[in-house]
């Protein structure tokens, strides 16, 4: 349809470089970016187009400051803390009310409608859960072109309370998503981005309120199934056998090192490690809280920078051969758009276009199975049964044991008192290990996102999928089974790239799919 066609992408290689210290300015911008958090060597020289080996790569716009801040309070527990960037809401009178440090908060009119200016409207859904947002989220939307919305999700970032896991479930966010909706006055989100857990969101939010959602961008897809919480904090295989010396640390950490009877009970039970960080970070013990989190984020990041040549495993060594013929990326081209609307299927693609457009390659679509890590062909594996004694089918939190504590050596790190550890509230971890511990309460009534009935509420809607084909926090597994139940979607799989946005060919790959989705060509 004409409507569909007029977002289709029309690739042109960039003829106008940038010099070579520009680029290196740009390089240096992205490479010292690290997960989900912005770069703290940003300078304002990140270039949006420049040259790697004569093809097109997009970078970061410039930074901006935001244009408004502000808080909505969505309960009588939670605060939610907000920016907007580019264009502008018309201001009013009102007051900072305390979310921002900057002095141009000046409030929003009820009168106006953020994106009227001929713009869109862009919200940016951070991943974690519990990481928050940036100033740097921002960067991957044109500021002519957009109205971005930035919050602080439940119990993270600058919303507050911090780390607060009552009243704070997926329901709860899409919830809060549809009242900063109403509360800004937007009629619909032209572009919801979510990345990691922020595609979770996303999706939930699309399939509830699907005639609020323009069209969807998801960075490193993530439907918080057991099996997906399993892989990176189960202690059978999973992650786990990547840094088998890691995973041993992380268990150590929490005295589940099969040194004490207690931990020997819990052999058996795969999440027993999840369960001892649940009842640490959950304690009011501030000393037992900072050695759990020291632990906790030392086995994610481990996970997040893994180098697959640090595997020993065939299978690692064959993922990472490509044939002479293919590109940086591998590219499912859905019935709305992509590089030609009439091509629906695999192909290895450079990212100035596709290296042959005239047929599907079938090793192409071999190489996509071949990227799963925790399922096999197709289909994904069906996750173990949940016993029936689990408190999170109850309806409940699974409650804390305070006995935990006493089971390890905890001590505060050298240079932090007493009172610093007391203030130190660890959101993301705290959130992370609250909603993986009770996935099945937390995704009440979002545990069937790839049922048909579910996707056919949202099967209308522009997708585009960007994963890393190296990422081992959010392996491909389910961005393919998401393309299995929504075949009209895009996908594109940076093959050498992990899970970080600011990895240079995911920030590419953004940046086009959001100028993309604004009509932007360059």
């Amino acid at each position: 349809p004409p409507a569909r066609r007029q977002w289709q992408w029309q690739w042109q290689r960039q003829r106008q470089l940038h010099s070579s210290a520009q680029d290196a300015a740009a390089a240096a911008t992205v490479a010292d970016a690290a997960a989900d958090m912005p770069s703290s060597s940003s300078d304002g020289t990140a270039q949006q187009v420049h040259d790697v080996e004569a093809e097109v790569v997009r970078t970061l716009y410039p930074p901006i400051n935001a244009t408004r801040n502000g808080t909505l309070k969505v309960d009588s527990v939670h605060t939610l803390c907000y920016q907007l960037y580019g264009l502008d809401l018309q201001p009013n009178s009102a007051a900072n009310d305390g979310c921002s440090d900057d002095d141009n908060s000046d409030g929003y009119s009820s009168n106006a409608r953020i994106g009227e200016k001929n713009g869109k409207v862009a919200i940016f859904l951070h991943g974690g859960p519990g990481a928050g947002c940036y100033p740097n989220h921002a960067r991957f939307f044109s500021p002519d072109h957009y109205s971005v919305i930035l919050f602080d999700q439940r119990g993270c970032g600058r919303s507050a309370p911090c780390g607060e896991v009552v009243n704070n479930t997926l329901a709860h966010l899409v919830h809060d998503m549809e009242a900063l909706r109403i509360h800004l006055n937007v009629d619909k989100f032209d572009v919801v981005l979510g990345g990691s857990w922020g595609t979770t969101l996303a999706l939930a939010y699309a399939t509830t309120y699907p005639e609020r959602v323009g069209a969807l961008i998801l960075r490193g897809v993530c439907l918080f199934r057991r099996q997906e919480v399993d892989w990176l904090f189960g202690g059978n295989g999973g992650a786990a056998s990547l840094n088998a010396e890691g995973w041993k640390e992380f268990e150590a950490a929490v005295g589940m090192d099969g040194c004490n009877d207690d931990s020997m009970d819990e052999s058996n039970d795969k999440r027993a490690v999840l369960h001892r960080y649940y009842d640490c970070l959950l304690d009011s013990d501030p000393i037992l809280r900072i050695h759990a989190t020291r632990a906790w984020m030392k086995w994610e990041m481990s996970i997040f920078g893994y180098n697959n040549s640090e595997s020993k495993g065939s299978n690692e060594a064959e993922n990472q051969k490509q044939p002479e013929d293919s590109g940086p990326l591998l590219v499912w081209d859905g019935a709305f758009g992509g590089f030609s609307a009439f091509l629906r299927g695999w192909s290895f693609q450079n990212t100035d276009g596709p290296i042959d457009v005239g047929q599907t390659d079938r090793h192409a679509a071999n190489k996509a199975q071949s990227l799963r890590r925790f399922s096999f062909g197709s289909e994904a594996v069906p996750p173990e049964p949940i016993k029936e004694d689990d408190n999170a089918l109850l309806g409940t939190p699974r409650p804390i044991d305070t006995k935990t504590g006493t089971l390890i050596n905890a001590s505060l790190p050298p240079n932090v008192t007493a009172e610093k550890a007391a203030k130190f509230i660890p959101a993301q971890a705290i959130l992370t290990c609250y909603y993986s511990t009770n996935d099945q309460y937390v995704m009440a009534g979002y545990t069937d996102l790839l049922s048909k009935d579910t996707i056919d509420r949202i099967r209308h809607i522009p997708c585009i999928a960007i994963q890393g084909g190296q990422d081992k926090i959010c392996p491909p597994d389910t961005a393919l089974d998401l393309l299995n139940a929504w075949p009209e979607m895009e996908l594109r799989i940076a093959l050498q790239s992990g899970h970080s946005m600011y990895d240079a060919m995911i920030t590419s790959e953004i940046a086009k799919a959001t100028d993309r989705l604004a009509g932007i060509e360059y």
